[in-house]
């Protein structure tokens, strides 16, 4: 079976909200969203990089926008819903990744990180979770990463990052409860991705065979990740919340 036939009939016509839609995980989760016939906006903060089938696709709609911008983030939700458009899920892929020095980590680098991975995040939700913006039952997911959990030398910020988010999950996961609305976070190890690839061309292929050991199952891929997203999103996992789900090749396990 491919990726691309599972089949989540309960995700048709759901309206969907993607971040980081552009490309990775949130242009698979998209792409994947699109096949089940859901109606995706994406936001994404370069347009020039979108898909042409995306593009083209009559149930998506691309938003440029900068989460930096988080005073600006409830306009935008607001601007997107009417009396009869309201969202049914959220999937937050939008983030960044860094590996910076504890002795060079200074605060105004480590903030301008969390204003994306947990700040923008935050304010996302919400937003989200106002009766105006989402139904009742609708379902929250968090891109996190095995590095919420796992250290790793130089990734003071990163890790930690990804480690609030499983936070506000577990926490929002409770209060949104009163609405049947389901938060949940998956966790990757090592996806390739146009990010991941930029990053590797930094360093030596003795270091990217070493990090690729660490993953028994070796690199993912953007879909092997997707599937597990949609089940979230769908009606089949509607007993699953507040949970963090690693898809990681085994890595956190060796």
């Amino acid at each position: 079976m491919k990726t691309t036939d599972f089949n989540y009939k309960s995700l048709k016509n759901k309206v969907i909200l993607v971040t980081g839609a552009t490309s990775g995980i949130g242009k698979a989760v998209s792409e994947q969203l699109l096949n089940q016939d859901a109606k995706v906006f994406g936001i994404g903060r370069d347009i020039t990089k979108i898909d042409k089938s995306l593009k083209k696709n009559k149930n998506f709609t691309l938003i440029s926008f900068d989460l930096y911008e988080i005073n600006e983030i409830e306009n935008l939700l607001n601007n997107l819903v009417d009396k009869n458009t309201k969202f049914d899920g959220f999937v937050n892929c939008a983030g960044r990744e860094e590996t910076i020095p504890l002795n060079l980590y200074k605060s105004d680098k480590i903030k301008s990180l969390y204003n994306l991975n947990v700040f923008s995040s935050i304010e996302l939700l919400r937003v989200f979770s106002k009766k105006k913006i989402s139904n009742n039952f609708s379902s929250i997911v968090f891109i996190s990463s095995v590095m919420g959990e796992l250290g790793m030398p130089g990734k003071v910020g990163y890790c930690s990052s990804k480690s609030a988010i499983l936070g506000v999950v577990k926490s929002s996961s409770l209060e949104l409860s009163k609405r049947r609305i389901r938060v949940n976070a998956v966790s990757p190890g090592i996806v390739l991705t146009p990010l991941t690839e930029k990053l590797f061309l930094k360093i030596s292929d003795e270091n990217i065979s070493a990090i690729k050991d660490m993953h028994p199952l070796g690199f993912g891929k953007t879909e092997d990740v997707a599937p597990l997203i949609l089940f979230l999103l769908s009606a089949q996992s509607k007993w699953v919340t507040g949970q963090n789900i690693k898809v990681d090749g085994g890595y956190s396990v060796k």
